[in-house]
């Protein structure tokens, strides 16, 4: 019993941004639970390399390649989804992107571009997994957020207004949502060994800043967030909803 609280077998899942970092990590962990995964990225030799580390079978995965803040693309990639599966259980919001710049120095075309990805997407996708979700009454959302979003820090702004919108998209969806048996929750990571790790580490004095001010004094790993992403889309978190889950090494706490 403890263990189907935490399976997610015969589970339809959607997953953004599941080329890279936390996004595949969640796909090979939710496979690997039983789950048939419905994937969405850009760049389709990533899908090539996800390939070669997991040996999927046909009748349990749909890719797709495609843009997320493109919202045509986005609702024929959720019919697609619907056409060979038949239902949508779980949809992990995970696609973004990001830039460190000064507010001042930021471009309008810029702004919209991180807004685009970050938050319009995400809109997109609620909307139209939610539509399927409010008929049969049941489904997880869980979105992927950043301290960021919480807390703020400089030379991010574009991209802390974005994720900072998507954890109030999720409160209200949360509500609204609720009577239709739908969990809607945010997990907000910290400093995690991503695609941008190594380029991040060459600036020594912000890299040596994020350990001092991590109380666990590290980075965490993409596995660590898509182990939240798995108990935010299994029967585990039923009685949770709204909620905005830290996995920052502590970050948050002080």
């Amino acid at each position: 019993m403890q263990q189907e609280q935490f399976s997610l077998k015969d589970k339809i899942c959607i997953i953004t941004g599941s080329g890279k970092g936390i996004g595949r990590e969640t796909a090979k962990l939710f496979y690997a639970s039983g789950a048939k995964l419905a994937l969405i990225t850009r760049d389709n030799n990533d899908f090539q390399t996800l390939k070669k580390e997991v040996k999927f079978k046909n009748d349990r995965v749909l890719f797709f390649c495609g843009d997320v803040s493109n919202e045509k693309e986005v609702i024929r990639f959720v019919k697609n989804t619907l056409d060979k599966f038949g239902k949508i259980d779980v949809l992990i919001n995970n696609a973004g992107m990001r830039f460190r710049k000064d507010f001042l120095d930021i471009t309008t075309e810029e702004w919209n571009r991180v807004i685009n990805n970050n938050l319009n997407s995400v809109y997109y996708f609620c909307r139209e997994v939610g539509q399927h979700m409010v008929a049969t009454k049941r489904g997880k959302i869980v979105n992927i957020a950043s301290i960021v979003g919480t807390l703020g820090l400089g030379g991010l702004t574009a991209y802390g207004a974005s994720k900072g919108g998507m954890i109030t998209l999720t409160k209200c969806l949360a509500i609204e949502w609720a009577r239709y048996n739908i969990n809607v929750n945010t997990i907000a990571p910290g400093f995690c060994e991503t695609s941008y790790a190594e380029k991040f580490k060459k600036k020594t004095d912000l890299y040596k800043f994020t350990i001092d001010r991590t109380p666990q004094k590290k980075w965490g790993s993409s596995f660590d967030i898509a182990n939240a992403c798995l108990f935010l889309s299994t029967e585990a978190s039923k009685y949770i909803t709204g909620e905005t889950l830290s996995v920052d090494g502590g970050w948050s706490a002080w």
